[in-house]
Parts: structure tokens; sequence; C-alpha cells
């Protein structure tokens, strides 16, 4: 930003009114003599200097007072413009205390389904990881070794028919903290992405990030945990994968596609991002990193994939 002058009040207001007319912004501040005018884009120095010289001339022609009024039409446009893009703007920070938080019918479903799950584990099996209901609803079936180890049975449950099991573990929490943080998650993005893209696109998004996040998750538990961070072969349960999908498709669908409704804010992408990186140092105990990285991936594929069904790309 540059100063290119200054002016009297009166003569400043009209002049910084032309400019925008003009498609020149600026600001105008007090100085010791008059007001300053001060251009915002470097580029447009040299057009606001002449524009200055031509004022300076004749500060009373009519080009220069009627300016205001499409001025005005112009500032109008432009804060209808930012408003529409706040609305459409998802930031997580501070929805919850603004009450912008509006789940759809299988956004409640899911938060329903999670906590019903969550406080019948804790409080009828006692949070027991091999119980009747967790063991139904892991990706695979647990047990214990004679010498006390955990095993489980690989893909023979899926093969057996139970194919519920390759999206229900993202059902299942692991305590209390975690099952706040993912249902937050859930309801805000969630939220949006079923009100702005239907049900219908939701839940096949749901399904294939949980799918995906799963099977990748299982088969290659550890290979975005840094090897001092490994816990080895266990039972993975939680939304994250999902969450990271809901994240990946609303993140490409408002870069590539601002008209979905789905503009994420710049530190909403920042932090689920950084989140990905420290969740691989395992710091808060064991987590489904790669259920993490597979649900963005997905979500990103399924972004693309739906906007040149919509014909975004064309």
């Amino acid at each position: 930003m540059r100063q290119i002058g200054t002016l009297p009040e009166e003569q400043a207001l009209r002049f910084a009114d032309y400019l925008l007319t003009r498609g020149i912004t600026s600001r105008v501040e007090e100085a010791a003599e008059g007001c300053a005018i001060w251009i915002h884009r470097e580029e447009q120095l040299d057009q606001a200097r002449d524009e200055l010289r031509a004022f300076e001339t004749d500060p009373d022609s009519t080009q220069y007072v009627d300016a205001r009024k499409e001025a005005e039409a112009v500032r109008r446009r432009q804060r209808e413009i930012e408003r529409e893009h706040a609305r459409k703007t998802v930031n997580l920070r501070g929805r919850l205390a603004r009450g912008g938080l509006h789940a759809g019918p299988l956004t409640r479903g899911l938060v329903i389904t999670c906590v019903a799950l969550f406080v019948v584990q804790w409080l009828v099996f006692r949070d027991n990881l091999l119980s009747p209901l967790a063991n139904a609803l892991y990706f695979t079936e647990w047990g214990v070794t004679p010498d006390r180890q955990l095993a489980n049975r690989g893909l023979a449950p899926l093969f057996e028919g139970q194919i519920w099991r390759l999206v229900t573990p993202t059902l299942l929490h692991g305590g209390p903290l975690h099952l706040f943080f993912n249902m937050y998650m859930l309801t805000v993005l969630g939220g949006v992405v079923e009100s702005r893209r239907g049900t219908a696109e939701f839940a096949i998004l749901v399904l294939t990030s949980a799918v995906l996040s799963d099977l990748t998750q299982f088969f290659l538990p550890d290979m975005f945990t840094i090897p001092t961070a490994r816990f080895g072969d266990a039972p993975f349960v939680g939304m994250s994968g999902v969450l990271y999908g809901l994240f990946g498709y609303a993140w490409m669908r408002g870069r590539y596609d601002p008209a979905s409704g789905l503009i994420l804010h710049p530190q909403t992408v920042v932090w689920l991002l950084a989140w990905l990186v420290i969740c691989a140092f395992n710091l808060l105990g064991p987590i489904a990193n790669t259920a993490h990285v597979a649900g963005l991936l997905a979500g990103i594929g399924f972004a693309f994939a739906s906007m040149w069904r919509d014909g975004v790309f064309r």
C-alpha cells in the first residue's frame, strides 16, 4: 500500500469514490494537512497518480461529484459478495457458539447411533475390548491366545457374510473425548455436506470413506505412523476416516466448485492437515492413522468424481 498525495477531507472522499468506480481501491486517512490517499495495489499506482493530477485541476467536475452514487453501488455489490462467501464458508472455530450446526437426518442418525453404542459398551460391558457387542462390530473378530496375546480371524468373518464389518468399526469409539471430538466434527462437516449436497450423496460418501479407510487400516495398519510410535496389531475404531473423507470432499469441492457452498475456511484446512501429521506420532495413544489418510484420499477422489458428473470441468 502506497500513499500518492493529500487532499482536503471532502475532496479526498470524493476522489476515493471516483477511484473505486475505476476499479482502484484506496484508503483515506487523516494527515497533518488534510487527508492522505493510500492505494492498496502497487500495480495501480501510476494510474492512480494520473487520476489524481487530473482531479486536482478540476475537483468539482461533474464526473467526480456524480461518482459517489456509483461508488455506493460498487460497495453494496462487494458487501453482498462478502456475505455470500461468508455464508458458504465452513469454519469449525466457534461454530457451536454461533449456533451454526444444522445436522441433516443421516448425520443425526449417525451421531445417535455412535452415542448409543458407546453408552452400551461402557455401561453394560464395562468397556470390555472383546465384549460381544464390540467383537460383532470390529472389522474382524478378535480373541486371546493361550499366551494372552491378541489375535484375529483375518478376513474370515467377511467371507462368512458379515459384510457389515466393512463399515461398523466407524460407529465405535474408544473413550469420551474420542467420541465427543468425532461427533462434533461429524455434526459440523456432515451437517454442511448433507444439507448442501443432499442426503443421498452424503450417504454414498460416508459409505465409500468408511469402507476404504477400514480396509486400508486393516491391511496397512502402521503405514502412516512413525516407527517408534507403533503399537502393533489391535482393533481399530472411530469415525475419523469418514471425517477426513468429508474434509477431503468439502475441501476440493470448495476449491474447484465454489457454487457448491462447501468453501472451507483456510484455518480449518490448515488445522485438519496439521492434525493429520500430529497423529502420526501417536502422542494420545493408538490412532488409526492409515484410516485418516485413506479417508482423505477417498473424499478427494469422490469430490473430483462428483464434479466431473456435475459438469464442473466441462
